[in-house]
């Protein structure tokens, strides 16, 4: 059985984060990259397949945890509500990367909740099973620490920058990173070939939508960016660079 076949794999490693701009993406491998056949054969009998429809909860928050998530295709958006209903998103995650933690052997309460923001197919591995994996498996228990201490610097950084970066410097970081990820050079500029809406930068960014969308106007009318409905061009990445530059 191929772990990422054809399109699955196309997705390898992709996340999107606040804190992964201008930064060496030093992870670009799935946990079961080291593992020689037989080994994730064994991995693959002992978990089970699953898919998570679009928006469709995969855990939340205050849950116990029960295993890990091994992204074959799609994606994921893990977040954290606080008592005062405020939402921020932690990462969008794609294939190759696995989301649940971090007790991933143990039942700990989900510190935040994940839903699907398309159609994706995963790998569970309940805790135990997992454990038993590792002490089996050492390479399996290798790369599931490379991914945790990827994801421990991931989310450090974005502490960091939610404490010392504006709104404004935020959502420039996240225009940045969409245009590094997923842009397409055009003559008018750099199309972002994937949908993504102002609340979803909201998220990102720690504001609100209507502060989002008051943003990117400015960009826009600066002629920075075209942000119309259902497309987003960066007309001047370099523009946006300089002025990210100049706040810091």
């Amino acid at each position: 059985m191929q772990l990422m076949p054809g399109a699955e794999q196309s997705q390898l490693s992709s996340m999107l984060t606040l804190s992964d701009y201008n930064r060496p993406r030093e992870y670009r491998h799935s946990v079961l990259d080291r593992l020689t056949a037989a080994e994730r054969d064994l991995v693959l009998q002992r978990s089970e397949r699953r898919l998570a429809r679009k928006h469709s909860t995969i855990f939340r928050q205050g849950e116990p945890q029960k295993g890990i998530y091994l992204l074959l295709s799609g994606g994921v958006r893990v977040f954290y509500i606080a008592p005062s209903g405020r939402e921020i998103t932690r990462a969008y995650w794609f294939a190759g990367n696995f989301i649940g933690g971090p007790d991933v052997f143990g039942s700990a309460p989900h510190m935040w909740s994940a839903v699907a923001t398309r159609d994706t197919s995963l790998i569970f591995i309940a805790g135990a099973t997992l454990r038993t994996l590792c002490e089996r498996i050492p390479n399996l228990a290798i790369g599931l620490i490379e991914a945790m201490a990827f994801k421990g610097r991931s989310y450090s950084a974005i502490a960091q920058m939610l404490g010392t970066r504006s709104a404004n410097e935020r959502m420039i970081q996240v225009l940045l990173l969409l245009t590094e990820m997923y842009g397409s050079g055009r003559e008018c500029g750099t199309d972002i070939d994937v949908p993504i809406t102002h609340e979803e930068i909201a998220h990102m960014v720690g504001a609100t939508r209507q502060w989002v969308t008051k943003g990117l106007k400015r960009l826009q009318a600066d002629g920075l960016i075209d942000a119309g409905r259902g497309k987003l061009v960066v007309h001047k990445v370099d523009a946006l660079v300089k002025e990210l530059a100049a706040a810091a």
